[in-house]
């Protein structure tokens, strides 16, 4: 009994397709760009805070004496002036700086969701900043406009100041600092994650180094040649980070 002839049978068509995983070679591109200008604005920003510090301490226009009848407050306005330009040149490039971070936070976060926390954080240490100065210029305006009630030299009455208004301008100032602090805590875990989705060391290093004073300029500098270093690897010619 012959035999019939087996079919040819189509090959194996899966049903289920695994999705490809998306190329982000632009994303890390456009992240470390701006990951570099960040980390120098931050560093002329640190430079800027140490020339300031030791060219117009706050000993150097504020004297506080202690009478009988209560504190007497002498201002300078001599080298105030100095400083208030030196902090609203340094606040700028310090916003900036975190605006960049967390652009560059937000570019990575559709492909690594490791930085999508980071950069809600940073947004929170933006506004607890901007809380942080509006309070600090409210209470230095209570202080001096009771200092004008009091007169020069004399002692400060609770008819000059209003107890009420600096205790609820101190408790916002402290409220908006510890904000500021949780968002830095998070600007650093952006960070130290950027070493990590690069295998670049240096972004961990400087990450530790900007919690210390002075030791922020060496951090930032290391951030800035480790997004060099990230970059370069994949050569692909990305346009200049924007603001937008």
């Amino acid at each position: 009994m012959p035999f019939s002839t087996p079919g040819v049978y189509s090959p194996y068509q899966p049903g289920y397709v695994p999705p490809r995983a998306p190329d982000s070679r632009a994303e890390d591109q456009g992240s470390l760009g701006k990951v570099q200008l960040a980390a120098i604005l931050g560093l002329v920003g640190a430079l800027l805070s140490v020339i300031e510090l030791f060219a117009t301490p706050a000993s150097s226009f504020i004297g506080v004496t202690t009478v009988g009848s209560g504190s007497s407050v002498s201002i300078d306005l001599s080298g105030l002036y100095f400083t208030v330009v030196f902090g609203i040149v340094g606040f700028v490039f310090l916003v900036l700086e975190l605006v960049l971070y967390r652009q560059a936070f937000r570019t990575l976060s559709p492909v690594d969701p490791r930085f999508s926390t980071p950069s809600r954080l940073v947004m929170v240490l933006l506004i607890g900043l901007l809380i942080v100065i509006l309070a600090g210029i409210a209470i230095f305006g209570v202080i001096y406009q009771a200092v004008q009630c009091a007169g020069p030299g004399n002692p400060i009455t609770t008819a000059c100041l209003n107890l009420g208004s600096v205790l609820g301008l101190l408790l916002l100032l402290v409220a908006a600092g510890i904000a500021a602090f949780v968002g830095f805590i998070g600007l650093l875990i952006g960070i130290w994650r950027l070493g990590t989705r690069y295998d670049e060391g240096l972004f961990k290093v400087g990450a530790i180094l900007l919690i210390f004073p002075l030791l922020n300029i060496v951090g930032q500098i290391l951030i800035l040649l480790a997004a060099r270093a990230a970059r370069e690897p994949a050569g692909i010619a990305v346009p200049p980070a924007t603001f937008g």
